[in-house]
């Protein structure tokens, strides 16, 4: 599905983007870096280590996926929404040779390349106040990171599927992104949750990018067999996720 006709919808977006970059900016880039201000300097203040690391470089790992997951799902979700319903911009562009596939793989391929624009920020700033201990692991998650937000952007994409008004959005930003944002380990060791709080946690996606990218970017040295585990639970979500927002969008339009 990345053929030429997929990668003019991510062009057509990027020029729209570019009239609207403070904007974006302040959404999907300092909001994120707030976060980690406040609670890697904040917290930091009281918590020397997590997990054996120094509390900064645990952080900066957990925030730079947030990052991510919320760039990724807000552009497929209120962005793509407005662009399907009130803009109709899908129509005009289905109204071309573009496919309904390759506008929906373009519409992904977006959201992350704007998910890691905002977890490369984040990055940037980690490393400047001390929180990257080792920067080839981190060139190593970065593509992690970006094939990751695919699937965070399939996942937005499937709710905006599903979607009659912006008013829908509350329950996936509610039972979707909240969960991940406390429970995934951005801040602490999933660990010291209950074990019923920790198998839900095992479930979200971005539990498992984390568990991925943390010991990555802190130079640690890693489980193959695991990490391979963690890629293909989160590969096995994306399909399903756009197998499911193409298969509600062609009912809506086509049938």
């Amino acid at each position: 599905m990345l053929t030429r006709y997929s990668l003019a919808v991510v062009h057509r977006h990027f020029l729209v983007w570019k009239r609207l970059l403070w904007s974006s900016l302040a959404s999907n880039v300092v909001n994120p870096i707030l976060f980690l201000f406040a609670f890697g300097f904040g917290l930091g203040s009281f918590i020397e280590t997590m997990d054996g690391m120094d509390y900064l470089a645990f952080i900066v790992p957990g925030m730079v996926a947030y990052a991510a997951m919320f760039a990724a799902s807000f552009e497929a979700t209120i962005s793509a929404f407005a662009r399907y319903m009130m803009q109709r911009t899908w129509d005009a562009i289905l109204a071309t040779p573009v496919s309904l596939a390759e506008l929906l793989f373009g519409e992904m391929l977006w959201a992350a390349l704007k998910a890691l624009f905002s977890a490369l920020c984040v990055v940037a700033v980690g490393a400047l106040w001390g929180g990257v201990p080792s920067l080839e692991g981190t060139l190593i998650a970065i593509p992690i990171v970006f094939v990751s937000s695919l699937g965070f952007a399939a996942y937005g994409l499937f709710a905006t599927s599903m979607a009659r008004g912006f008013e829908f959005f509350s329950y996936f930003f509610t039972f979707w992104l909240t969960p991940m944002f406390v429970f995934s380990g951005v801040f602490f060791d999933i660990s010291r949750f209950p074990d019923t709080v920790q198998w839900i946690a095992w479930l979200l996606p971005m539990t498992h990018l984390i568990a991925v990218i943390r010991p990555i970017m802190a130079g640690l040295p890693v489980d193959l067999g695991m990490v391979t585990l963690h890629l293909g639970y989160l590969l096995v979500l994306t399909v399903l996720a756009f197998w499911g927002a193409y298969r509600n969008m062609r009912r809506r339009l086509f049938d």
